[in-house]
Order: structure tokens, then C-alpha cells, then sequence
């Protein structure tokens, strides 16, 4: 349906099967919204004989409505607002509040309206002139449209040649950034080598420092944490072994740990105070030859027999 008001045209969609049923089908049929009073300026909400209505009028014109069947939440009404575009017609703020619900007195309508297929007889010379006006529109539009589609493809054409010359620019700076990525990845594991500490000098230093006859049955390195599984002979005692490895210094916080096992073994975890014993130097380590001989480097000190844990499986 159709409603001329001056040089706008309110239209109202309704279903046709509703008015096929209609027998015989009525020459006007007029929506609720114009059976009340028109508003004039703004928005308004108005209660229908079902439902409820927003309606958005401007100079005495319906310019958008939406309908719900329960009082729209403020959500709703705020996309309603937004989509009614008042405020962008004069750059006006419109509240985004719903407004207080109007029920409005019926009205006679002033003015017929007619369904679309029956202003072929009454307004054929407005549709020529209406069928013109959109012809040169589209015509205006698609000569625009394709005047900013070559632009976009030249300038596509530009960025694409701009960013090639980039990346020939950039190649030996990018090449130089991967082997400078793969050297400090390789100096980063050269440095975590360096500052732990090597299994080989805390198992010497647990050999220094354990009682005779304890023997080690498990050995757990992580960096500067520690956890070894001890079997103890019947005349040390836990105490002891605890007092004799913090004696050295190095190994601290030893503490025993309960594990809940049935086995005989003690096991014990501790802090190392740094990547390298207290005290040792090249030569404890023996690898500098004797300064007389030039000979084969000396030998360790004698100390208590350490016998080889069983593989735990870490390093």
C-alpha cells in the first residue's frame, strides 16, 4: 500500500494472502498508523490493537516504524533510533531513552490509499518522470562507481610495485636479522650451559661430602635444584647426611622428601648456591698438566667410594 504525502511516498507492506481471502478484495486498505493522529516532529511510541509501534516523523511525514509485539527493551529502541536517522538529517542529538508510551484517538484519514498495482492508471506520469529521474541517478552512480573502481585498481597497482621495491630494499637486512635470531638462539643455550652446573662436579661433590658407604641409587639435576634417592648404611642417619652436605657449603634448604614408597632408599632435595662448587679450581678439575712434568693431569683426591646411580632418566 501505498500513501502519497506531497513528494514522499509512505509505504505499508501487507500479506497477500490476507487480502486475496478477502472477497471482494476492498479498493483501499488502510494501515493502523494512519488511522491516528500524525506526529510532527521526533519520535514517539504508540500502542496498536496489537502490539506496539515506534514511529519516527519528520515535517508531518511517517520517515520509519518498527513494530514489537512487547514494549521494546532500551537496546531495541536505541538500533531503532540509530536506524531512523533524525539526528543525521539536522545533526541533532536524539535521546536514546524510550519514550513514555501514547495512546492515541482514531482518526478518519483525509486521503486515499491505494495498493502499488493500482497507480498505474492515476500516476502513470509521475512513474515516467520517477523511472527517469532513477535512470540518470543509476547512470550518475555506476560512471561514479566505475571511475573509483579504476582508481582503487591503480592504486592497488601502485602499492603492490611499491611494496616489491620494499622488499628487495629489505632483503639483506632480513637475511642479517635471521642469522643474528639463529646466533643469539645459540649463545642463549651456550649461556644456560655455562651458568649451570655440570652433573659431573655435583656428583664429585657428593662424593667428597657423603658418609662412607651411602650409596646413590637415584640423581635428579635441574639447574641449580637438586634430588638424590640415598641407601643409608645402619650407622648414618639422616641428620648426618643432611649436616655433611650443607658443610661444604654449595648444597643448601636440604631437606628430605616424602614420597610414600616402600623402598629403603632416603631422598633428599636441595638448592645449589651456584653453578660451581666452593673452592674448586682448573686444577681440582684436572684440566691443567702438572706445571713440573708436563705429564698427564693429575689425579682427583682420594675420597669415599660413589657408586653410579641408576638412570632416572633426567640430566
Amino acid at each position: 500500500m501505498v500513501d502519497m504525502v506531497g513528494d514522499h511516498a509512505q509505504v505499508f507492506a501487507l500479506e497477500r494472502e490476507a487480502i486475496d481471502r478477502e472477497e471482494p478484495v476492498p479498493s483501499d486498505l488502510w494501515p493502523e498508523t494512519l488511522l491516528h493522529q500524525f506526529g510532527t516532529e521526533g519520535l514517539r511510541l504508540v500502542e496498536c490493537l496489537v502490539g506496539y509501534e515506534g514511529q519516527a516523523w519528520r515535517d508531518g511525514v511517517l520517515m520509519a516504524s518498527r513494530w514489537w509485539a512487547q514494549i521494546p527493551e532500551a537496546s531495541d529502541w536505541q538500533t531503532f533510533v540509530r536506524q531512523s536517522r533524525l539526528g543525521a538529517m539536522d545533526g541533532s542529538a536524539l535521546s536514546e531513552f524510550v519514550p513514555s508510551l501514547e495512546r492515541l484517538s482514531w482518526l478518519k484519514p483525509s486521503r486515499p490509499v491505494r495498493r502499488a498495482d493500482q497507480w498505474a492508471d492515476v500516476a502513470q506520469g509521475n512513474e515516467r518522470l520517477l523511472m527517469g529521474a532513477v535512470a540518470v541517478v543509476l547512470v550518475a552512480i555506476t560512471a561514479s562507481v566505475a571511475h573509483d573502481g579504476w582508481d582503487s585498481r591503480q592504486s592497488s597497482h601502485d602499492a603492490r610495485n611499491a611494496l616489491n621495491a620494499i622488499k628487495e630494499e629489505a632483503s639483506p637486512l632480513l637475511m642479517a636479522r635471521e642469522k643474528a635470531l639463529a646466533a643469539a638462539d645459540q649463545s642463549a643455550a651456550l649461556i644456560r650451559q655455562m651458568t649451570a652446573p655440570l652433573p659431573l662436579d655435583v656428583m664429585d661433590q657428593l662424593a667428597r661430602l657423603l658418609p662412607k658407604g651411602v650409596t646413590l641409587k637415584e640423581f635428579d639435576l635441574a639447574q641449580l635444584s637438586l634430588r638424590v634417592a640415598l641407601e643409608l648404611p645402619a650407622d648414618v642417619t639422616r641428620a648426618r647426611v643432611v649436616n655433611e652436605l650443607e658443610s661444604g657449603g654449595w648444597f643448601t634448604q636440604v631437606s628430605e622428601v616424602k614420597d610414600g614408597g616402600n623402598r629403603s632408599w632416603v631422598s633428599f632435595e636441595m638448592k645449589l648456591s651456584g653453578a660451581q662448587a666452593p673452592g674448586r679450581s682448573s686444577n681440582d678439575a684436572g684440566l691443567t698438566r702438572g706445571a713440573a712434568d708436563g705429564g698427564a693431569p693429575p689425579l682427583l683426591p682420594e675420597r669415599p667410594q660413589l657408586i653410579a646411580p641408576k638412570p632416572s632418566g633426567k640430566s
